[in-house]
């Protein structure tokens, strides 16, 4: 049987007061920690339904950066970390989870109690200030944090058909890249997630002006999260492609095309792209 916190046992009481335990044995795993987190989520799809609203907010013409913009031009990188793990196990009619702070603390690698709750407190209140999340007192001095939806406008509420989204697979966390890619390979995972283009098979343009005019990230680390991926395996370029611009005395350019390897590729139903994503 799977000991979780809530079912904790005497013996594992004085694992944790003994004074020769080190914080490596005293104290579950950072990757065992989030392994039962999403094993509880009990989610038969293995992926993360976020909407597009997260990191762009509107319809074409009139968008605006979401709220993944706010958190990486204020490096809050455990905040995105801790953001998409709610999402991953909140469920229910009130899309809520309860767990300890230590436990949280522990999904971004933090195991000393103290510090490890302040962090956790930090992420929640950059996560409340933009209306992703809300808390409230749990039982067992316990955090209850309820999702709100993406553009924080409101509850939280499952994606209907029709709307777009993104799904995030749990090998995002199964494969380590929550700890091997920097943030701006974390964003750029999520926009990439983002490309889709049903009809032109599953290679997608990732033009640094563009991602960046239409998602509020700085080109630098438009730049810097592509060659992240890159080098964790994630994302590949697959060619290029020739489009017509009047940006160009020609009228026609050419960029290079990306698609994203597996197991960490695109999933599910299709997910419509802005109108001017192609252009």
């Amino acid at each position: 049987m799977t000991v979780t916190e809530e079912e904790a046992t005497e013996p594992e009481l004085e694992v944790v007061g003994r004074a020769e335990a080190d914080e490596s044995s005293a104290h579950m795993s950072q990757e065992r920690t989030i392994e039962l987190l999403l094993e509880r989520s009990k989610r038969p799809t293995r992926t993360v339904p976020i909407r597009r609203d997260f990191i762009q907010v509107g319809r074409a013409p009139n968008t605006a950066p979401g709220a993944l913009r706010s958190l990486v031009a204020s490096r809050r990188e455990r905040s995105l970390d801790l953001y998409l793990l709610v999402a991953a196990v909140t469920s229910g009619s009130d899309y809520s989870v309860t767990d300890w702070s230590s436990t949280w603390a522990r999904t971004i690698g933090i195991f000393d109690e103290k510090t490890g709750a302040s962090a956790v407190s930090r992420a929640w209140k950059a996560l409340k200030d933009l209306d992703l999340i809300a808390t409230a007192r749990g039982k067992g001095r316990r955090t209850t944090v309820i999702k709100r939806l993406e553009d924080g406008s409101g509850p939280y509420v499952p994606p209907v058909s029709g709307e777009p989204y993104l799904q995030l697979p749990f090998e995002y966390w199964e494969h380590g890249l929550h700890a091997s890619l920097s943030l701006p390979g974390k964003a750029m995972y999520l926009v990439a997630l983002a490309q889709r283009r049903p009809s032109k098979g599953p290679s997608f343009p990732l033009v640094h002006a563009r991602i960046s005019q239409w998602y509020g990230l700085a080109e630098k680390t438009v730049a810097s999260g592509i060659t992240d991926l890159i080098d964790n395996g994630v994302l590949e370029q697959t060619g290029f492609e020739v489009y017509e611009t009047l940006a160009v005395r020609t009228g026609r350019a050419s960029r290079p095309l990306y698609s994203l390897r597996e197991p960490f590729h695109h999933r599910g139903l299709p997910i419509p792209a802005p109108k001017d994503s192609s252009e």
